[in-house]
């Protein structure tokens, strides 16, 4: 991680620590882990005078997240609601990647159907065009490669959503572009935990979504300030400046003193300003002023200048924040040689602008999604979710003990030590699970204590990437069907609140329903650490904040 990286995820640990008032809900959902994600966002949208809290779902649960009624979303209540998903999670491509297609579409449907449930703006992250080619070098010559598969993909994805008031794009692959396949990519962590990318593409990600939504709330250049102070060489920022003008944004200039004048160049930037403040007092309040003067609100100003006292280092903050200024300020810093004062003013995308669009009661919708009307059962069947069960010899108890200590969102309890487990092996069941995107290995555990009239479920626990399929029910009743075969007539799942475990008690407080009419076995479950009682509430989801709303 580059030292400019590393000070921003130390910037954003602190601002968590001081827990600033936050201005919105960010929630999270991706086909991968996301969570590297989180400082660069929430930081980026700080700066831009958009405080939040920003918590991340499950991963690989976009669909079944988006669709549900309760859980996630509905504990967040999100006002941003960010979704990206990879075709490289979405199988096999199929012809001219219709499969991947198919996937994709019903996920950004979702998540549609999401956005417009919560009241939030949804920001879509377009997926990356795979880095694999199976075909090697002869990809590009076929029509069904994995270059061509994902440019279908991905304008269908666009065609859907782009025209959506209440819907920003962010592009994956602009983000992976600029890095650099070498260096976008992290295979050794996605093997252990399922994140693809390097530091490097998710700071770039976290910059284009807090650019975009900040732009959607209002906060696009409206007034270019000039620092006068240090400003010599002025005529070469008038070629940016008039261009700046034409394109709408108004243009003035702060000093501390009149000297600002004395530079024969600063005379010629009269030509270009709307205003000015040459006076001793402080930056905050002469902005206030400027603003005030220009009719723009404070979120709309960048102040540009070569002042290090003034300015600091790029990416340390709002360059002017205090009570009569009423918020931050963006900056960009000109760099020591003022030939290139314009075009890095060209380049601080102080021109972005979305699309003028107009909400008409919904967006359009294109005649090539199918999954308008995609139920979370109708998704779930059509997963084709086939679970078996393994008994477990000593050779596979490390590698069940680890699908337990990280399965926390479903789990009964704290996650047994190894040894624990080790010594109960005979009243283990490893839980094996696969559907049409791919086989997903030993995805969770069961541990029964059985005997003559009554088994007990004592630790059940899954992965996330099996979570909202089915799964949960069918292992139930495997187990159930199995007791009724050994002649017992009840099975007790026992269960603790461990503070984490809220997609599992949202689940036991409905098994009930689990299992059909004419069983005979009966199935409920009892909470251990406080009585014999059906859990009633979700444990709340855990938060990457930098400010709790109350």
């Amino acid at each position: 991680m580059s030292a400019v990286l590393f000070s921003r995820r130390t910037r954003w640990q602190a601002l968590t620590r001081q827990r600033p008032a936050p201005a919105l809900r960010v929630a999270l959902l991706a086909s991968y882990t996301v969570d590297p994600l989180v400082p660069y966002l929430g930081l980026d949208l700080h700066e831009r005078g958009l405080p939040a809290t920003l918590t991340v779902g499950p991963f690989q649960q976009v669909v079944q997240q988006c669709l549900a009624t309760d859980g996630f979303l509905a504990d967040v209540r999100p006002d941003v609601l960010v979704v990206a998903q990879r075709l490289e999670e979405a199988g096999d491509p199929g012809a001219a990647g219709d499969a991947w297609a198919a996937e994709l579409l019903a996920g950004a449907e979702a998540a549609v159907t999401a956005a417009r449930r919560h009241g939030a703006l949804l920001v879509y992250v377009l997926p990356a065009v795979p880095a694999a080619r199976p075909s090697g070098p002869a990809d590009a010559m076929r029509a069904d490669g994995v270059a061509a598969s994902a440019t279908v993909v991905r304008q269908r994805l666009r065609d859907r959503l782009a025209g959506d008031p209440w819907v920003l794009l962010v592009d994956a692959d602009e983000a992976v572009r600029a890095v650099g396949d070498e260096r976008a990519y992290h295979p050794v962590l996605f093997r252990l935990a399922k994140v693809p990318y390097t530091e490097e593409v998710f700071a770039r990600l976290g910059a284009t979504a807090a650019t975009l939504v900040a732009l959607w709330f209002g906060a696009a250049c409206r007034a270019l300030v000039v620092d006068g102070d240090g400003l010599t060489g002025a005529a070469h920022l008038l070629p940016a400046l008039r261009e700046l003008r034409a394109a709408g944004v108004r243009v003035a200039l702060r000093a501390t003193g009149d000297g600002c004048w004395s530079d024969g160049d600063a005379v010629d930037l009269l030509s270009v300003l709307d205003g000015w403040v040459t006076d001793a007092r402080p930056i905050d309040e002469q902005l206030a002023e400027i603003a005030a003067e220009l009719g723009v609100v404070p979120a709309q100003v960048v102040l540009a200048g070569v002042g290090a006292a003034q300015l600091g280092p790029a990416g340390d903050g709002p360059a002017a924040e205090g009570p009569a200024f009423g918020g931050p300020a963006r900056r960009v810093p000109l760099g020591a040689d003022p030939g290139a004062w314009s075009d890095e003013l060209r380049a601080a995308g102080l021109t972005d602008r979305l699309p003028e669009q107009r909400w008409s009661g919904g967006p359009a919708r294109s005649a090539d999604a199918p999954h308008a009307e995609l139920s979370l059962d109708d998704f779930v069947a059509g997963l084709d979710v086939q679970v078996d069960y393994l008994p477990v010899v000593a050779d596979d108890v490390a590698e069940v003990a680890e699908v337990v200590a990280r399965a926390h969102d479903f789990a009964l309890t704290s996650a047994p030590p190894a040894a624990a487990l080790a010594e109960r092996a005979a009243d283990l069941l490893a839980i094996r699970v696969r559907d049409r995107l791919g086989d997903y290995g030993t995805s969770g555990l069961v541990a029964l204590d059985r005997t003559a009239d009554r088994w007990t479920v004592d630790v059940f626990s899954l992965s996330c990437p099996v979570l909202g399929k089915g799964v949960e029910a069918a292992v139930l009743r495997e187990v159930t069907r199995r007791a009724g075969e050994a002649g017992a007539g009840e099975v007790v799942v026992a269960w603790t609140d461990t503070g984490r475990n809220g997609t599992a008690r949202r689940f036991l407080s409905e098994v009930d329903g689990v299992l059909p009419a004419d069983v005979r076995v009966r199935l409920h479950a009892t909470r251990t650490d406080a009585g014999d009682e059906p859990p009633r509430t979700a444990a709340a989801p855990a938060e990457h904040t930098a400010g709790v709303r109350r």
